[in-house]
């Protein structure tokens, strides 16, 4: 009889244990919640600090990854990225225009939207697609998505005059030369986004919101155009950063004889080049508060119809961008921290408000992150991970390395004031928790130690303290550059330097 009512008593103990726990504890992931993308253009980490209402609702409502890398930072190969989860080696999207890339490259029959679909969600895009779309073909509704509102290039790049392909109707909305307020292409993006999201008040089926800025990309001079000036913030945020025009400047580089070809042949920027710079910048930060202001209404539509506590939602751009560093006026396409590093925010039920996370993390782990959280099934296999484990706990480390590449011989503005170029070349690269090894086709290496070197600014290829560092990182960059799936995976092991003497 005793051991009975122990047994009883010790019973109930459990149970009391358990339903504290569940109530005081975490909260639990619902079976089917809904997935809000949202990506900028162009946007480098640094630009977040621009951004308030992001960084409180969605750094400081959830977990910020602060080190978040795009594995091929140019636009195109980087959203089929996002869409696959696969590298550009894989997905086959290398270039922006044809035939190695451009919309028409990605069998987009196998991608995000189709699998999400296949599970029962519904699926709305709202925003820049690939670049191209509606360009050399006539704009199609892309396989999976159930609610399009997919920008038509090149209008894409005019906050003003821009065409949505709309579930088969094409709309104009305003004139590029007339700056007309209420129809401002983010403010127009972003309701279009609150309007979706209040149509599911009370749907039975979960979405999925992949919701595309352009800014801070920059605009075209003109319809047609192949220029890019600086965007055009909206009128209410015009001059809200005048004081970045005085003074101040990029972090420039004196010694560039460490450095690949490409940039020993780049002159110093001068104070010409540095006042442009600065009105870039301006501009940039200027058009990313109309963004942060949609990101606030979103996540206020969401709560008004009660969907927020069921809902994950992801910030981030498709990559980063040079404004002077490296003596690089303006441009991607390179593997340095400027051009790779991007934002990425993630809150959502089962994430602790003001979680960070050191972990190295990459544009590839957004799929299958999203895979995980809706139980959507890939008909092919991601080259990325989830993000889960790191975001419900910031502590999580691992050794894997993410791969950087350029594959089509790439350029990068020369001097910042003429469409003139250089040649870049195509490039393979690994970046570990500690090191960026480049790897170029030609035979030029570079090797930075960012521990020491955070700017990427002293390159340690021919450095004998670090032979054993460039050889475990070329091998590693030599097995990696064509992995596929798990194998993209496996974790990368780095000797220590030896004693180094600075220079």
């Amino acid at each position: 009889m005793a051991v009975r009512l122990f047994s009883i008593l010790l019973a109930a103990l459990l149970t009391a244990v358990a339903l504290a726990s569940a109530t005081t504890g975490p909260p639990v992931s619902p079976a089917r919640p809904n997935v809000v993308v949202i990506m900028t253009d162009d946007q480098t980490y640094a630009d977040l600090a621009t951004m308030p209402h992001t960084l409180r609702l969605l750094g400081e409502g959830g977990a910020t990854f602060e080190r978040s890398y795009v594995s091929y930072p140019l636009c195109c190969p980087s959203r089929a990225t996002y869409l696959t989860g696969q590298y550009a080696h894989n997905h086959g999207v290398r270039s922006t225009t044809p035939p190695e890339g451009g919309v028409e490259r990605l069998d987009d029959a196998h991608a995000l939207p189709v699998w999400l679909r296949d599970a029962g969600y519904d699926t709305i895009h709202i925003g820049k697609y690939l670049n191209g779309y509606g360009m050399r073909r006539k704009p199609r509704v892309p396989p999976g998505w159930t609610d399009w509102h997919g920008a038509v290039d090149k209008s894409t790049y005019q906050m003003y005059g821009y065409t949505l392909y709309e579930n088969g109707v094409s709309t104009t909305y305003g004139d590029f030369y007339d700056e007309e307020p209420g129809l401002y292409q983010t403010d127009v993006f972003a309701h279009k986004a609150r309007s979706a999201i209040a149509g599911h008040a009370g749907a039975g089926a979960p979405f999925f919101l992949s919701l595309n800025f352009v800014a801070p990309h920059g605009e075209v001079d003109a319809p047609g155009s192949a220029t890019t000036p600086h965007l055009r913030p909206a009128p209410r945020h015009e001059g809200s950063f005048w004081w970045m025009r005085d003074g101040g400047g990029p972090a420039g580089e004196d010694d560039v004889r460490d450095k690949p070809a490409y940039v020993r042949g780049l002159a110093p920027i001068g104070d010409a080049g540095q006042d442009r710079i600065r009105v870039d910048v301006q501009a940039r930060r200027e058009s990313l508060l109309a963004v942060d202001e949609a990101v606030e209404s979103v996540v206020s539509e969401l709560e008004r119809i009660g969907e927020l506590a069921s809902t994950y939602i992801l910030f981030t751009s498709d990559n980063g961008f040079f404004q002077g560093e490296h003596r690089i006026p303006k441009g991607k396409y390179l593997a340095y921290e400027p051009a790779t590093h991007v934002p990425l925010l993630m809150r959502g039920p089962g994430i602790a408000p003001g979680t960070i996370s050191d972990e190295l993390v990459a544009n590839t782990d957004l799929a299958p992150t999203i895979l995980e959280l809706t139980g959507a099934r890939a008909d092919l296999v991601p080259d990325g991970r989830s993000l889960m484990p790191f975001a419900r706990d910031g502590t999580l480390r691992s050794a894997r390395g993410v791969v950087h590449e350029g594959l089509i011989g790439g350029s990068i503005d020369r001097d910042g004031a003429s469409p003139r170029r250089r040649a870049a070349g195509i490039y393979y690269a690994l970046r570990t928790d500690r090191y960026l090894y480049i790897m170029w086709r030609g035979g030029a290496r570079e090797l930075y130690d960012l521990r020491l070197d955070p700017g990427e600014l002293d390159s340690r290829h021919r450095d004998p303290a670090y032979a054993g560092v460039r050889r475990a990182m070329s091998e590693a960059t030599r097995r990696l550059r064509r992995c596929a799936g798990p194998a993209c995976l496996e974790p990368v092991s780095v000797p220590e330097p030896l004693p180094i003497r600075l220079r």
